[in-house]
């Protein structure tokens, strides 16, 4: 599949993020997908904008995150924070390193104090007042990393990314009425999960490729790369029951079968048939509300058929939902954590106030 990345560059630039003219945009990405950062930035400049473009490489990432001490780790550099502070957009091209297996080098106590060290500049980035558009652009390394086909990853990552976000936009708005001033959910599914938990009074986000002004005066101005999903956070102690998630990746390590049981929001790890110790370790060493209930999610986007390992292509799957555990406050919560952690649960059957509206991944309702 050919990608016309100065169009889509333009897409994002435009049509998901709407960007001003003297407005400041900060674009992040990685070594390998810098001319992909310097379309974005050149689409910005071109309608009068004023982008900067900051890159990594994971070799740098790798050698910083094992050469330096957890103290300097633990710090905030000021001019990151001041960057951010002072832009009104914030796009991210770098989720993943290019390839995951240099990341799996670095030991978690390490990340967790990189993680310590960037939060300011997070809590700045999800304060509601700037724009956030997060992706990323797929390597043979990730495809490897997940044991899929690069070809097959590459072309529905794009796929997903070239969708019709009209259509997107109408079918996230049937869901969120459904959702929006519903009270219990309950999920199962076939390997065992059964869950119930609050969403009570809780703002419904939509997922849907643009961020409009509702968006903004909602204080939800934020965006994933390929779109499609409907998320909320739920109420923070309301958590109770077992859940089986199929999937989950942490740092390019694969976690399958993960069982673990939710009481009054707090989860507790029973056990995996790969990866058990992985998440064990990351609620070690992660900080806040890490053991949390953290969101809710529900996918939506129809150009994405099975999970490849991306969380971010996999959460959304339509038939899929996903629970987050930590971090939840741009998504309308209350926990304040170095972690946020998607996981995913296939062929979920889905009740709203008693209402079946996805039964072993199809849904219900007349809106896909």
């Amino acid at each position: 599949m050919d990608v016309d990345y100065e169009e889509i560059a333009y897409k994002i630039v435009h049509m998901c993020a709407r960007i001003r003219e003297d407005e400041t945009v900060t674009i992040m990405g990685r070594e390998d997908n810098l001319f992909y950062c310097e379309l974005i930035a050149l689409a910005c400049s071109k309608l009068g904008a004023l982008p900067h473009v900051a890159v990594r490489s994971d070799t740098y990432a790798l050698h910083r995150a094992t050469e330096t001490s957890l103290e300097y780790l633990r710090k905030t550099p000021r001019h990151i924070k001041a960057l951010i502070q002072n832009s009104d957009v914030i796009i991210t091209v770098s989720f993943l390193f290019k390839d995951p297996a240099l990341s799996s080098r670095i030991p978690e106590e390490r990340y967790s104090a990189e993680r310590s060290g960037n939060k300011p500049i997070k809590d700045i980035i999800f304060d509601g007042h700037r724009r956030w558009v997060g992706t990323d652009f797929p390597t043979p390394e990730q495809a490897a990393s997940y044991g899929v086909d690069f070809e097959y990853y590459h072309d529905t990552f794009w796929q997903a990314m070239n969708i019709d976000y009209p259509a997107l936009a109408s079918r996230a708005e049937d869901l969120a009425v459904v959702l929006r001033g519903a009270k219990v959910v309950r999920i199962f599914s076939p390997k065992g999960t059964n869950l119930s938990l609050s969403i009570e009074g809780r703002r419904i986000n939509k997922d849907d490729g643009v961020i409009d002004e509702e968006d903004v005066k909602r204080g939800d101005p934020y965006l994933n790369l390929p779109s499609g999903e409907v998320c909320m956070a739920p109420l923070e102690t309301s958590a109770n029951g077992k859940v089986v998630f199929d999937i989950g990746f942490w740092q390019g390590q694969k976690i399958k079968d993960l069982e673990v049981e939710f009481k009054d929001g707090r989860v507790t790890p029973l056990g995996a048939r790969e990866g058990l110790d992985i998440f064990v370790k990351v609620l070690e060493t992660s900080e806040g509300d890490k053991d949390r209930i953290g969101e809710l999610g529900i996918g939506l986007n129809p150009a994405v058929k099975e999970a490849i390992g991306d969380t971010l292509l996999d959460e959304k799957i339509i038939g899929t939902i996903h629970l987050a555990i930590g971090e939840n406050r741009n998504e309308g919560g209350i926990n304040n954590s170095t972690l946020h952690w998607d996981l995913l649960v296939e062929k979920a059957t889905v009740e709203v106030d008693g209402r079946v509206i996805m039964r072993e991944g199809k849904f219900s309702l007349d809106i896909v």
